[in-house]
């Protein structure tokens, strides 16, 4: 079930990162999934910048 779940996720992401590329118009949702996209890739730079000054 969680694999469906992530699998969701992870076409909601391509898609809205298509809409990008196309310049479409966003939804609000759109824009929800755009923010935690960024979310996400801010977390693994910051936790790749903490292990290496570990």
């Amino acid at each position: 079930m969680r694999e469906i779940i992530n699998n969701d996720i992870k076409i909601e992401q391509a898609e809205f990162i298509n809409r990008l590329m196309i310049d479409a118009e966003l939804s609000n949702n759109d824009v929800k999934i755009g923010l935690c996209l960024l979310y996400e890739l801010l977390s693994l730079i910051k936790n790749n910048n903490d292990s290496k000054n570990d």
